[in-house]
């Protein structure tokens, strides 16, 4: 078949364009037209799937935590420091009634790091995940049918814990966690809605005796929920990362705290443990 130039542009532009002015959507018009007059089909878009977290990571310039770091864009603010000190808090709870059934002093000869959280009283639903990678098959935790769920861990043997993945929402004002052992922060960064802090921890010259001598951290903090969620384990830290960015979070649709959590004051530890 024999085309002529002149047939391609009788009804390319029928607008009276001057010489010199630049026209995008005129330009594009053309295009289209002549490209459908030659029997060319224009490439479609690329769609790319979208997860709630990714590693689509946001120009954003990895800075090393040094002494106290905190960040929140609103609602909770979450406070992580270094610490030299043994931290010492309590675990304070009350029954229905409002009476003092639990008040015990707890020390963490070896902290390293304190993490503790402020915000609104009233927290919002409880968040919940599921997996798109993980290393190995998990070993303790539940899902549902569809994969959901607020705890997965596979616990290895030995001193091998390889990964622990939780879910929760924050408790401001009232409770702190330690991370114990030599704390050091390797980077932050934002992933979309949320904030993640990657550390490392040595526990070979802790008071306490650890089945492992080192562990990993990739915690993940959403400001605006009120939602945390850790992913540690003796897996190589690019492992956890990968974990946690091949995560689908979600609102579960159920309150974060029932009435029976009735936990006035709390100090405990996220470092990873088998129970």
């Amino acid at each position: 078949m024999r085309i002529r130039i002149s047939d391609l542009m009788e009804q390319s532009c029928p607008e009276q364009i001057e010489l010199g002015t630049a026209d995008r959507a005129r330009t594009a018009r053309i295009d289209a037209m002549v490209t459908e007059k030659i029997g060319v089909k224009q490439p479609k878009p690329r769609r790319m799937r979208r997860k709630a977290v990714r590693t689509l990571l946001l120009a954003a310039a990895i800075a090393l935590l040094l002494g106290s770091t905190a960040y929140a864009v609103s609602g909770w603010f979450m406070d992580l420091r270094k610490t030299a000190e043994p931290e010492t808090g309590y675990f304070r709870a009350v029954d229905a009634e409002g009476n003092l059934t639990t008040d015990v002093k707890v020390t963490f000869p070896d902290a390293g790091m304190v993490m503790s959280f402020e915000g609104p009283e009233a927290c919002k639903n409880r968040p919940e995940f599921r997996c798109f990678y993980l290393p190995s098959e998990a070993n303790f935790g539940f899902t549902d049918a569809d994969g959901w769920t607020t705890y997965l861990s596979d616990q290895g043997k030995g001193a091998d814990l390889p990964y622990i993945i939780g879910a929760s929402n924050v408790y401001a004002g009232t409770r702190k966690s330690v991370i114990n052992g030599e704390v050091t922060p390797v980077k932050e960064e934002d992933w979309g809605d949320w904030h993640v802090t990657e550390l490392t921890s040595d526990y070979t010259n802790c008071t306490l005796r650890w089945t492992y001598e080192r562990a990993n951290f990739v915690l993940l903090f959403n400001s605006e929920q009120g939602w945390l969620v850790s992913v540690t384990g003796t897996a190589p830290l690019e492992t956890l990362e990968r974990i946690a960015s091949e995560l689908e979070i979600r609102d579960s649709g159920e309150p974060a705290f029932s009435g029976e959590d009735r936990v006035l004051e709390a100090l405990g530890m996220i470092d990873p443990g088998r129970g």
